[in-house]
């Protein structure tokens, strides 16, 4: 907008364009903070920057001090630097995890719609409103629109933004961005668990995910960390999960994609994640041993090893345990 070009393509004038348009931004929120008025703070953001998890707690305490100095931070991608393989994505994937890293109360999502709806609603006219979503990892939707054209992502990387918020007890709105003040309504609402439930005002609810399991500093980084590949479980194993207990390799079915150890999984089970993980194994090494008591994984692998493929306190579920 301020260099009056379209939105490029290329990544090198996208990231040019980027860094022209941070100034011109964070002016405006100097400009709009400065009728109450309240002080703004800039913080650019990378993938890297969670990736460690030194770094990660250092963005929470400036963001905390930043709060204590009556400081409102704004936070954004670092898109002028950042690169496909450093992205987060989407301002929505960046709102979550921000949310999950502070404890936060309540997300708060802002769209062009007043709420979700079984299918996109300005091409299908049996599309209809879902006003509370209970279950949000549970949620399934159709979501074709590609978004405004203007940021980043659609209703797709909202709803998505909505479930790793819930998975961490954090409830999560979703408002049209024209009647910002429909939030004040919301702020202390309730809602009962059925879809078709009155608000306050017109919103869709994600209401957050009962706390199976300890919440804790490593289990909201986990959320935070790329996917590197994706294990599917059998019955035996997902159960043992929905208990709090590790992963074994002895109830992993298969191994997708090709990782490191200390990587970050996707854990499936009957095609559905159910929780994330950080892997004691390479995918070439889970390979070997998975389907196999650990008795016999020094035989199979050559050198002795750990028996879990996960240890509990580096999983954390995306769904709820009840379900598993």
């Amino acid at each position: 907008i301020k260099l009056g070009i379209p939105k490029p393509q290329d990544l090198r004038k996208k990231q040019a364009v980027a860094a022209a348009g941070q100034s011109q931004l964070m002016r405006m929120y100097e400009d709009l903070f400065g009728t109450i008025p309240i002080q703004v703070a800039q913080l650019l953001l990378s993938q890297g920057d969670v990736s460690q998890k030194e770094h990660w707690s250092n963005v929470k305490v400036t963001i905390m001090e930043c709060l204590a100095l009556g400081v409102v931070p704004i936070i954004n991608e670092n898109d002028s630097t950042n690169t496909a393989e450093l992205s987060f994505g989407d301002n929505d994937n960046l709102a979550a995890l921000t949310a999950v890293q502070l404890e936060a109360d309540a997300l708060c999502l802002f769209t062009d719609v007043s709420c979700v709806y079984t299918a996109n609603p300005r091409t299908n006219p049996d599309a209809k409103p879902l006003f509370v979503v209970p279950e949000p990892w549970a949620l399934k939707v159709e979501t074709k629109d590609a978004g405004s054209g203007l940021g980043t992502g659609g209703m797709s990387t909202k709803i998505l933004a909505a479930r790793t918020a819930s998975v961490s007890g954090i409830p999560c709105l979703l408002i049209n961005s024209s009647f910002p003040r429909r939030v004040f309504a919301l702020l202390d609402y309730v809602p009962k668990e059925d879809p078709e439930a009155q608000l306050p005002e017109e919103a869709t609810y994600f209401m957050a995910m009962d706390a199976a399991q300890t919440v804790h500093d490593t289990r909201r980084w986990i959320l935070s960390l790329p996917v590197s590949g994706q294990v599917e479980l059998d019955n035996g194993a997902a159960k043992a999960l929905g208990s709090k207990k590790s992963l074994l390799p002895a109830g992993v079915k298969e191994v997708q994609g090709s990782f490191l150890r200390s990587e970050v999984l996707r854990i499936c089970h009957e095609g559905n994640e159910i929780a994330r993980g950080i892997i004691n194994f390479s995918s070439e090494e889970l390979s070997k041993i998975m389907g196999h008591s650990s008795h016999r994984f020094e035989d199979l692998l050559g050198f002795s090893c750990c028996t879990e493929a996960c240890y509990r306190n580096n999983i954390i579920l995306t769904t709820s345990a009840e379900s598993l």
